[in-house]
């Protein structure tokens, strides 16, 4: 899985997660996540579903997308807003005690098979 290191610049800075980013007003969340991949990361993606959609425990919606990248893409992060960026596994990322605090969650929905790829 796609993960970056938010930088020091953003919200919840130095903390890793998935890339994404907020939803403009007229914008769908599809519109939304092509537009903050080429920001963060210069990336084109293909959507191929939407996996779930979850509440943070602060009250932030959130609508998370499986998406694949095109053959010939690789990130090019942006510095403002990423600092690095990293594939890994959830079994990878599950110990870290440097995430984002609803990627947890995020794996709960998997443990429990809210979200089936």
């Amino acid at each position: 899985l796609l993960v970056i290191r938010r930088s020091e610049f953003v919200r919840a800075p130095n903390l890793l997660c998935f890339p994404g980013g907020g939803i403009e007003a007229g914008e769908s969340f599809e519109e939304a996540m092509h537009r903050e991949l080429m920001e963060e990361l210069q990336l084109q993606v293909d959507i191929e579903r939407h996996l779930w959609t979850s509440t943070t425990r602060w009250g932030t919606k959130l609508e998370w997308l499986l998406c694949h990248r095109h053959p010939a893409g690789e990130p090019i992060p942006n510095a403002a807003e990423v600092s690095d960026v990293y594939w890994l596994t959830v079994d990878e990322m599950r110990p870290r005690d440097d995430l984002l605090g609803s990627l947890p969650d995020f794996f709960n929905a998997i443990d429990s098979r809210i979200i089936v790829w």
